[in-house]
């Protein structure tokens, strides 16, 4: 078995392009799960309850491969690349003080982040047809 059939084990996913975009989805659902567990001990539930109900569904229908998780994942993915750049990189942001350092320390991890979702939104759609449940 070599890493590729390793890195996850997802039923017939034949692409490993497809099951390395899948491995960081559910990893960063599973990320956000535990960020939410570890808030929900300090007393703040909310989050918990945000998890539960999106970020755990999520994770397992990407496993599952359903064609409504692989939207949901589509949607949130366009609101990083839309919402990210424009929420932490504006002149408000800066006014308040919410830049520390310099323009180009804050705007390499936003625009990695970007590039990384756009990378897995075109993973997702190159092969759409791997999430039908047609077999």
């Amino acid at each position: 078995m070599n890493l590729s059939q390793n890195i996850l084990m997802l039923p017939d996913v034949k692409f490993t392009l497809l099951r390395f975009v899948l491995f960081l989805l559910i990893s960063g659902c599973f990320w956000l799960i535990v960020s939410a567990l570890q808030l929900a001990f300090s007393g703040r539930l909310l989050p918990l309850l945000i998890s539960l109900c999106l970020w755990a569904p999520l994770a397992w229908g990407l496993w599952q491969r359903h064609p409504l998780a692989r939207k949901a994942a589509v949607i949130l993915l366009w609101l990083i690349v839309i919402i990210l750049p424009i929420g932490l990189i504006n002149p408000f942001a800066a006014m308040d003080g919410g830049l520390s350092g310099t323009l180009l320390g804050v705007a390499v991890p936003v625009y990695g982040l970007v590039a990384v979702a756009l990378y897995c939104l075109h993973i997702l759609g190159k092969y759409k047809q791997e999430f039908s449940h047609d077999g």
